[in-house]
């Protein structure tokens, strides 16, 4: 289950013929008002996000978007909440 939320809480980029994956969120609110998170890499060796409850972005098999609540439910000692411990609440 731990892949299955990082991928919604992360994209790609196509840069100069290079692909980078970046984290949803941060710098990409003014795309989307729903990205009000941050995530960061914490020294515990997993992603830290700043809020209990994120909604992270999937397609269907239909390659139609949807949106997925999800809640996080492991506290990082460095603050926020580990990403992988979300568990999905809803789809949206």
């Amino acid at each position: 289950m731990t892949e299955e939320i990082l991928f919604l809480f992360h994209h790609i980029h196509h840069l100069k013929s290079k692909h980078e994956v970046h984290h949803c969120g941060d710098k990409h609110r003014n795309v989307n008002a729903k990205l009000n998170y941050v995530i960061r890499h914490c020294p515990c060796g997993k992603h830290s996000i700043n809020r209990k409850q994120a909604i992270g972005h999937a397609t269907t098999e239909e390659s139609q978007p949807i949106e997925i609540k999800v809640k996080f439910t492991e506290r990082c000692p460095q603050g926020g909440w580990h990403l992988e411990s979300g568990e999905p609440a809803k789809l949206l």
